[in-house]
């Protein structure tokens, strides 16, 4: 026992990041399994992951030495200000009818923003701002090589069974399926209804995108190429039944960041370009260009722009210096889009802070871009990526963390990061 857990405590930074990247997916579907096959009461798996990692976070502070980093303090006041701005500002009031809005694009309005305000306050208090104020105080050296390793395990393993167990739950739906109660559904692209029975398919399948760095960096080094393939065709399916192509672009965005660093080759461009292609003409032949389709390619993005619009042009009281407070009873929904996210919660106070720490970011791990640091920076470009179209960026907890890792990562010595 005592050897586990000197064990653990010499790795405790690699298992930590590992966890703020990874365990929401696998809280998120330990909770799915529950809930269609199990129905254990009280089986609250996302509380669990949360509550843990509180705990977690309070523990790095006594195992690692001390150290502040300015960076990380100017991160946590984003989030200190949109506290506040909660407890404290004024809320946001928008001008216009917002049933219009939703009603463009064949959504329902309901507040569940709103009622959402308490567990997003819990969220980012103890999951965000409390994380960053411990990575503030201490000096957080890892083996990022021990980190990619332990990361491709985990991935090896939740892919396979996440894999099984919806291929099990499709064929229990197609061989229940009964055309006569209702209209024909699909289960595969855009306009698959296989989502809507999950509790949070984006929360729940982002690891792949992660995973599908990992495969990619290995089939690049000619390691174990066939079984990596396969993982990619294994991702790719999963995708389309997800039917996200948010998941598709990520990763093609992701082959193409990465060849601007370290593939020379021109055909290797043209075969990054062909990919995001193909991926672009499956899902206009699939979905029928109608920005009525919720989840359309049409539909989501002139959704965002809608969303982008409705907050900027049509608040009537925005505090432009320290943001305002946008839990309203008549605002239905958030920005989707991690700028505009800081720029209403925190002002532009919190767009100045941010945009330092990401060029900061750019310049220090730029010049670093080989293995084992590419990984680390790939995983913080797909979550930026992601934030800018979808997600709310104080509940974003992996984003926040990664990018508070990176600037403490900055502070040391390269030669002291494996």
């Amino acid at each position: 026992m005592n050897k586990i857990i000197k064990t653990i405590n010499l790795n405790i930074n690699e298992i930590y990041l590992v966890y703020v990247i990874f365990g929401l997916s696998i809280a998120i579907f330990l909770k799915d399994l529950n809930l269609t096959y199990l129905n254990i009461p009280f089986f609250e798996t996302i509380y669990f992951y949360r509550v843990l990692l509180f705990l977690f976070s309070f523990y790095l502070f006594f195992v690692n030495k001390k150290k502040f980093n300015i960076s990380i303090f100017l991160l946590s006041l984003i989030s200190f200000i949109f506290l506040y701005n909660i407890l404290f500002g004024e809320i946001l009031i928008i001008s216009t009818d917002k049933s219009e809005l939703f009603e463009r694009f064949n959504i329902k309005p309901h507040n569940f923003f709103f009622l959402e305000k308490t567990n997003t306050l819990i969220i980012n208090l103890f999951n965000i701002y409390f994380p960053l104020i411990i990575l503030f105080f201490i000096n957080f050296k890892i083996n990022l090589d021990l980190f990619y390793k332990i990361s491709y395990k985990l991935c090896e393993i939740f892919i396979i069974i996440l894999a099984i167990y919806i291929s099990i739950t499709l064929v229990i739906l197609l061989y229940n399926y009964q055309p006569e109660l209702g209209p024909e559904k699909s289960y595969f692209g855009i306009q698959s209804d296989f989502p809507s029975h999950f509790i949070n398919p984006h929360g729940l399948l982002f690891f792949l995108n992660i995973f599908f760095i990992q495969n990619f960096l290995e089939i690049n080094s000619k390691t174990n190429i066939k079984k990596n393939l396969f993982y990619i065709l294994l991702i790719i399916f999963l995708f389309l039944i997800s039917g996200s192509i948010l998941f598709f672009v990520l990763c093609a965005l992701t082959l193409i960041f990465y060849s601007f660093f370290r593939l020379k080759k021109k055909y290797v461009y043209s075969i990054i370009i062909l990919f995001f292609l193909s991926i672009f003409a499956i899902y206009l032949n699939l979905d029928n260009s109608s920005k009525m389709v919720h989840g359309s390619l049409d539909n989501s993005i002139y959704l965002r722009i809608a969303y982008i619009e409705f907050f900027l042009l049509d608040a009537t009281n925005l505090n432009y210096f320290f943001g305002s407070n946008i839990f309203s009873e008549n605002i239905y929904t958030y920005p989707h889009n991690l700028l505009i996210d800081i720029f209403l919660c925190s002002g532009l106070f919190g767009i100045i802070i941010l945009s330092f720490l990401f060029f900061k970011i750019i310049n220090i791990y730029i010049f670093k871009f080989k293995y084992p640091y590419n990984f680390l920076i790939l995983i913080f470009f797909q979550l930026s990526v992601f934030s800018f179209v979808s997600g709310f960026f104080f509940k974003n907890i992996a984003l926040n963390i990664v990018l508070a890792i990176m600037l403490n990562l900055s502070s040391v010595k390269e030669e002291k990061i494996i």
